[in-house]
């Protein structure tokens, strides 16, 4: 039968398996849709599977909408708010505490040693680009924390802070790692093998959802899935075969 499986579904049931929502991200009025889609990317790279969007601006919020609807974004939950009392609201109904990134000076660094304990539920915060986090979620967080900065340069890329803070999280409470519910799980696997199937392969794949196929060990991707992703034009100018030519 494992024989039999096809890999992708093995891979899901692995990828199932290290699935959190104990541990959920934030992007308050984050205005570049590349960082958000690089927030994104992030996450679901670090196993968190829901991210929550505040954007109080009509047009970024379009924007964002749809960055979302592409891209890794597909395997993730995103829920959208246009105020921050809306979110931190849902946030606390669902009993999350929230930790805001922050350089005031009352911040605690999120190193070992100093960062407090991890919560049993936990909403990372990451605010806008240009001026970080409002000064209603600094009032509303539960706890504000920065990464300490040995440079000249003021700040880090979004998307860099966003997966480094949340590493560190994830290394802090390494039980964070596939903490969801089995209910949660089950429909979440419903819904990837809706996707992995594609046309002409629902009806095979929803057979392996009453029985689901063995998680692979190793989740990374095979080497032949390896090749170099990028413009044919460029691939040709630097010589470097790609993917597309190898089939």
């Amino acid at each position: 039968m494992i024989n039999n499986a096809p890999r992708r579904l093995r891979r899901a049931e692995a990828i199932l398996l290290k699935r959190t929502s104990r541990l959920v991200l934030v992007s308050e009025s984050c205005v570049d849709t590349h960082n958000l889609a690089a927030m994104l990317r992030t996450a679901e790279l670090l196993g968190v599977q829901h991210v929550y969007v505040i954007a109080q601006d009509d047009d970024i919020s379009s924007q964002h909408k749809s960055t979302v609807s592409s891209g890794a974004h597909s395997w993730i939950e995103v829920h959208e708010f246009s105020t921050t009392r809306e979110c931190v609201a849902e946030l606390r109904d669902k009993n999350y505490e929230i930790w805001a990134t922050d350089l005031d000076a009352g911040a605690i660094a999120a190193t070992p040693g100093t960062m407090p304990a991890i919560p049993s539920k936990l909403a990372v915060v990451m605010g806008r680009e240009t001026d970080g986090i409002s000064d209603e979620m600094r009032d509303l967080a539960d706890c504000l924390i920065y990464l300490p900065m040995y440079g000249f340069t003021e700040s880090f890329n979004l998307g860099v802070a966003t997966g480094m803070i949340l590493q560190r999280v994830i290394d802090a409470d390494q039980s964070i790692i596939g903490a969801m519910s089995d209910n949660e799980r089950n429909a979440l696997r419903r819904h990837w093998y809706a996707q992995l199937g594609g046309l002409g392969w629902e009806e095979i794949y929803a057979e392996w959802l009453e029985n689901p196929p063995p998680p692979l060990e190793d989740v990374r991707p095979t080497e032949e899935s390896r090749s170099p992703r990028m413009k044919k034009s460029l691939a040709k100018r630097l010589n470097i075969k790609t993917e597309r030519d190898a089939t």
